[in-house]
């Protein structure tokens, strides 16, 4: 379709999409239900993007990754977009004013997570907003079958009966076929068009390795590679900083990215990264959502992750341009019962639960009857401290409470500074005629925030206090005061950890935990844990074939894994035994046989002493002959 390419030449520059792309946007396009399968580096956001624009009205997009929706709708804002997310993070003000311009018609994209198109505002809006697409991406979270089920998303059915009329696209990067057809089922899409790109990926290959020591092999590797791009991942924090400070013991430039860093520091790391400052980021998963640095060579794992879904998706980041590259696992012999011990971790007992909930309500000072859809920054550390919590337990409590519904929970979110100016023209004329040591900072806002009378900006205090030739401590001291006046709304930074709750607290008697939150979910976890342990262990498939096996999707044996090498290997040398006896026949001195069999002189001499072993030839005076 000439719109859709038109579009996508306007905005992101392309001449041709990628493959895949343009069957799935034109679908959209002429209104169909439609299920995109596309593994990492496929490029789904422009699967419904690009269909966004073309059609008339709002799009919204449904997703349960804050940094994700963040960095899309900052892209989109590059490119002329109109486009605004709803978050936790967001004061009701702000949610307020974004809905509102939502409703209106002033904005082409509202990002939002499934918890959030519950609430009451947001519905009272979407009623009234002209929607022309619905997107859930991460569609596999719709399923207590998939790796990351998150119940809210099984409402999402419920805006249907609002707009009838308006398509739903679903993309995913990894799902089943039990999956996509729960996908399709819980979305109740219509006459769903789909679309499924093959997992499979010739240029990529995949190694697993029990070796006895991950952390020298993976610097041995390293070193070999010093001038490629890679990426190492690893399962905990403290995993990346001890391999991080390993490689840069031995002169290699390496980069550390995880959740628990500040917005700013991630932000220069992977800036880094890019422009190839550094070549090498050891990672945590936190790393990956809408990275696509075509040139990655390696992706190592230090530990793996407890399903498939994940390595699959982490392995795939590398080799993007097409070219060969390697994804190597290297596990020691305790990381099997690691693995296991992590899995029973992510459920801790009821109780547990419950008691984590009482804890965190009496920690917030929140009464029972009390906090529907407040949010609240906390101290992760401090709660636990204060109620002799164990910080494991506490954590996976919270992920428990979270996908039943209780709260949103999100771990180290940066929530920049946002504000608005609260009064109109004139009276802020006249406020800088009083205080005239407000107007440098004040003309900044107004002239580089067009519109921020009437929405919330984010602002960049050290950004601002450079333009103004002051500290950062003076732009923040003049803030606080402008916000004492009432001359500006303001929403403050914060890298705290925020807690939204999704109804009014709760007695602990009333918190019931359903099955397929808590039972079903649990053992849907020891079953890909299962599948993880046959995967590291097991040397029956070729690696490749194995994983796309568990997508339910097909192929040939890669040819080049540490399985077909091996069994490469194997075939070569009873092919070498039944040549090596052939020759036998008309040859006994080893001169003869190296003349006659085009094979390294030590695997033929190796091969003649396993068979005088074996009986199978004896030797007398050098010469061989065939028992």
């Amino acid at each position: 379709m000439n719109k859709s390419r038109e579009i996508l030449k306007q905005y992101w520059g392309f001449e041709q999409f990628r493959p895949f792309q343009e069957e799935i946007i034109d679908d959209i396009i002429y209104g169909h239900d439609t299920l995109a399968l596309l593994p990492t580096g496929g490029g789904k956001s422009i699967c419904f993007q690009v269909p966004g624009i073309a059609r008339e009205g709002i799009t919204i997009v449904i997703s349960p990754l804050i940094s994700l929706m963040q960095d899309q709708v900052k892209n989109l804002i590059k490119k002329g977009i109109r486009a605004k997310e709803i978050t936790s993070g967001l004061s009701y003000r702000e949610i307020d004013i974004t809905l509102d311009n939502a409703k209106f018609g002033g904005l082409d994209f509202l990002y939002t997570s499934p918890e959030r198109i519950k609430s009451k505002i947001f519905i009272e809006r979407f009623k009234q907003m002209p929607v022309g697409l619905i997107v859930v991406d991460e569609a596999h979270c719709i399923s207590e079958w998939g790796h990351d089920f998150r119940p809210a998303y099984k409402e999402i059915k419920e805006l249907r009966k609002y707009h009838p009329e308006v398509p739903i696209i679903a993309l995913t990067a990894t799902a089943t076929k039990r999956v996509q057809e729960d996908i399709v089922t819980q979305l109740e899409l219509k006459k769903v068009k789909t679309h499924i790109a093959p997992f499979e990926r010739k240029n990529l290959t995949y190694r697993i390795k029990e070796v006895p020591n991950k952390a020298t092999r993976i610097l041995e590797y390293c070193l070999t590679k010093k001038k490629e791009t890679g990426i190492i991942y690893c399962q905990t924090r403290k995993s990346v900083k001890e391999i991080a400070k390993l490689l840069y013991s031995s002169g290699i430039k390496v980069g550390i990215y995880h959740g628990g860093m500040s917005n700013d520091d991630r932000s220069m790391m992977l800036d880094e990264w890019l422009k190839d400052e550094i070549t090498i980021m050891v990672a945590t998963n936190a790393f990956g959502m809408g990275i696509d640095k075509p040139d990655v060579r390696f992706v190592l794992h230090y530990e793996f992750p407890n399903n498939l879904e994940a390595f699959f998706q982490e392995s795939g980041r590398a080799g993007r341009d097409g070219k060969h590259s390697n994804c190597i696992v290297y596990w020691e012999e305790n990381d099997i019962a690691n693995l296991i011990e992590k899995n029973n971790q992510l459920f801790p007992s009821i109780e547990s639960v419950k008691m984590t909930y009482r804890a965190l309500c009496n920690y917030l000072k929140i009464a029972i009857g009390s906090g529907n859809q407040e949010t609240y920054h906390f101290d992760f550390k401090s709660l636990t401290s204060k109620f002799e919590l164990e910080i494991k337990k506490t954590y996976h409590s919270l992920k428990i409470l979270e996908l039943n519904g209780d709260i949103v929970f999100n771990e180290n979110t940066f929530n920049p500074t946002r504000l608005r100016i609260a009064v109109g023209n004139n009276e802020l004329y006249n406020f800088q005629i009083k205080n005239s040591r407000f107007t440098p900072l004040i003309s900044i806002l107004t002239r580089s925030f067009p519109g921020i009378f009437s929405q919330f900006f984010e602002v960049n205090e050290k950004e601002i206090a450079k333009k103004i030739k002051q500290d950062e401590f003076y732009v923040t001291k003049q803030l606080k005061e402008l916000e004492k006046f009432g001359i500006i709304d303001i929403n403050w930074r914060s890298n705290l950890p925020t807690v939204t709750l999704q109804h009014e607290r709760l007695p602990d008697d009333y918190i019931n935990l359903s099955s397929e939150v808590y039972a079903t979910r649990k053992e849907n976890a020891l079953n890909r844990l299962l599948t993880v342990i046959d995967f590291l262990q097991k040397k029956d498939l070729c690696r490749q074939k194995k994983l796309l096996n568990y997508f339910d999707q097909k192929s040939e044996d890669c040819g080049v894994c540490d399985i077909c090498i091996s069994k490469k290997e194997k075939y070569d040398f009873y092919s070498l035994e039944e040549n090596l006896l052939n020759v036998l026949k008309s040859a006994n001195s080893l001169e003869e046989i190296f003349s006659k069999i085009n094979k390294p002189e030590s695997d033929i001499k190796e091969l003649l002493q396993k068979l005088i072993i074996q009986e199978k030839i004896t030797e007398h005076q050098g010469l061989y002959k065939a028992n």
